[in-house]
């Protein structure tokens, strides 16, 4: 009986893989997830769309959707994403990460688990893959495990005070893990505030809205750092750390306290430079 309602539940999430152009990763993303312990909902999305891409949707029979619009960034496609997904549960995914083949099934019997709490997002540990090489420790993700010490006494959080003490000292949420109740999050969108922490920023602005986040504390994303990457790019260029600093002054209201909390927040990204 729990495998007969899990398959009918799965119904209700879909895996939205973003694509930027072309990706030498895609494919190996597009079989973390066609390949998951249980059935789901797979659509790839893209404003740039290229005959690579389109000959991958066909190859693994995924719907292909085109957003037909001049402002080509991160937001109006992780937006578009969730637009185009028909279930209650999208995943919003990037081209170069990995799924552990139990992501979609631990998703949504959590969700199924905490139903009553009325969950915006989940969303899960992972691994740094440095080009094709694990990594075991780094310095961000011990920074982000003690940003993530409120989850410790709930996996779900209710309080808007903790939920946005969680993000007041940094980002501890891996963006790719996140699962999205659109049922929850209303009117809800990705803005293009900042260029950079735009998924700071989203997490900070729906960790005002009514409802909880939900924390799955099992390691199911392998997230891919490469030297093509955006997340390399914008290290090496100290684009991020402008975007970071601009969004403590804004969370906090002071120049002096932002460049103090950039200073020790930026050791992060050192494990990010290739």
């Amino acid at each position: 009986m729990h495998w007969l309602f899990l398959l009918f539940y799965m119904e209700g999430h879909t895996f939205a893989i973003t694509v930027y152009k072309e990706s030498a990763y895609l494919e190996q993303c597009i079989q973390s997830i066609v390949n998951q312990t249980v059935k789901t909902n797979v659509i790839i999305v893209t404003s740039t769309p290229t005959e690579f891409s389109r000959d991958l949707a066909g190859q693994y029979n995924i719907p292909y959707h085109v957003n037909d619009t001049d402002i080509k960034n991160a937001a109006t496609n992780w937006n578009f994403a969730i637009q185009k997904a028909e279930t209650k549960l999208v995943t919003v995914v990037h081209q170069d990460d990995l799924y552990q083949p139990s992501f979609a099934e631990n998703v949504v019997n959590k969700f199924n688990q905490y139903q009553d709490e009325n969950v915006l997002i989940s969303f899960t540990g992972y691994i740094d893959m440095v080009n094709d090489k694990m990594r075991k420790v780094s310095a961000s993700a011990l920074v982000k495990q003690m940003l993530l010490m409120p989850f410790l006494l709930s996996k779900v959080i209710k309080s808007r005070f903790l939920k946005r003490l969680v993000l007041m000292f940094g980002n501890p949420v891996c963006c790719p893990s996140v699962t999205f109740n659109k049922n929850a999050i209303g009117d809800f969108s990705f803005s293009t505030k900042y260029l950079i922490v735009l998924d700071w920023f989203a997490w900070y602005e729906l960790a005002k809205k009514e409802g909880s986040f939900l924390f799955i504390n099992k390691k199911l994303i392998i997230r891919r750092i490469h030297t093509d990457s955006h997340t390399t790019a914008f290290s090496n260029s100290g684009a991020a750390k402008n975007d970071e600093q601009r969004f403590f002054e804004e969370m906090w209201g002071s120049k002096l306290i932002a460049k103090l909390l950039i200073r020790v927040y930026q050791l992060g990204h050192l494990d990010n430079k290739i």
